[in-house]
């Protein structure tokens, strides 16, 4: 999704819920360690248009494939999934997977058009320091121009999470919609100052880091919301339960 001016700012938009509608735009999917219809995880590439169709074969499958059974990567390429290998033993999974999609995107103008989002599924439930290098690879996705993949959105069976841009960032947050009102400000990495418009404990010039204050199990107010930032951090929500 493109930046925006609004009375000479620079606004991020991000657009959460925008991910079920029909008639968003295909988004990407990286599937992480995550098992897929009953059969053994792996990481992929999945390139979809709604959530319901999660349950097609992978396009592909990449990664340094150490794992991998012989019958589980037979079966995939049976389906038509093109298996890549990647051996850089200096980047993860996740990386590897960010940088070909990055390269379809970029030898594939019409695709990129396309694909204004990636989904990552996995990869936060498991190992906790498996959890944090998969957040920082999300920093590091933003920084890095070859891993660049459009809005980047994690997401777990209970929240969702993406890294909020420097400068002014408009989430559109309709409720009730696929998320509750519960909403967290987690600034991992440096110091952030903050200013937000639209929940229940919104905040002006507000100094947030770990080991003195964050915002979490604050509250949207708002179909809104606006957070002004001077640096980078988590913002996460929570899902609405499948059985609500």
């Amino acid at each position: 999704m493109s930046e925006s001016n609004t009375k000479g700012r620079q606004m991020k938009p991000w657009d959460p819920c925008g991910l079920v509608r029909s008639s968003t735009p295909a988004f990407a999917v990286i599937i992480l360690n995550q098992p897929i219809e009953n059969v053994e995880g792996y990481n992929a590439v999945v390139e979809t248009g709604a959530p319901h169709k999660l349950q097609q074969s992978p396009t592909h499958i990449v990664g340094d494939l150490d794992s991998i059974r012989d019958e589980v990567k037979r079966y995939y390429e049976e389906q038509g999934t093109a298996v890549l290998q990647d051996t850089d033993q200096y980047t993860t999974d996740l990386t590897k997977c960010l940088k070909f999609l990055h390269e379809a995107r970029v030898d594939d103008t019409e695709r990129a058009s396309r694909l204004e989002n990636t989904v990552l599924i996995g990869g936060l439930g498991g190992r906790a320091d498996q959890a944090f290098a998969q957040i920082h690879q999300l920093y590091e996705a933003v920084e890095k121009p070859e891993l660049e993949c459009g809005n980047i959105y994690f997401l777990t069976p209970k929240s969702m999470i993406f890294l909020l841009e420097k400068g002014v960032n408009t989430i559109s947050t309709p409720l009730p919609s696929c998320i509750t009102e519960n909403v967290g400000i987690i600034p991992i990495g440096k110091p952030a100052v903050i200013t937000t418009k639209g929940l229940e404990w919104d905040v002006e010039n507000w100094k947030t880091s770990f080991g003195t204050q964050v915002s979490t199990s604050n509250h949207i107010k708002a179909s809104e919301v606006e957070i002004t930032t001077s640096e980078r951090f988590l913002f996460t929500m929570e899902l609405v339960s499948s059985s609500e």
